[in-house]
């Protein structure tokens, strides 16, 4: 799981908390797009959200019950993650 991954997976979470609700596939890469747009060190081939979306489905980091949410799996992994970055900072 790479930067990206973790951003899809903070993307889920804060539109959760936002808006009380899942996200819909269209307002999640919308908002990966909108994120990534000045990292020149991405591009469009390597972004592959469908294929990032798809991993973190089957490895059990999201699931898909009238939009996306984070199971109990990616709010760990997102927030040890952000554990880890603080450490560093």
């Amino acid at each position: 799981m790479d930067k990206h991954d973790l951003m899809i997976l903070d993307i889920v979470q804060q539109h959760k908390k936002e808006m009380q609700e899942h996200i819909r596939l269209s307002a999640l890469e919308r908002n990966f797009w909108k994120r990534i747009e000045g990292d020149v060190t991405l591009s469009v081939g390597q972004a592959r959200i469908g294929e990032r979306i798809t991993r973190l489905y089957l490895d059990g980091m999201i699931q898909n019950k009238n939009g996306y949410m984070l199971t109990k799996k990616g709010r760990e992994a997102l927030s040890l993650e952000g554990q880890r970055l603080a450490q560093v900072a």
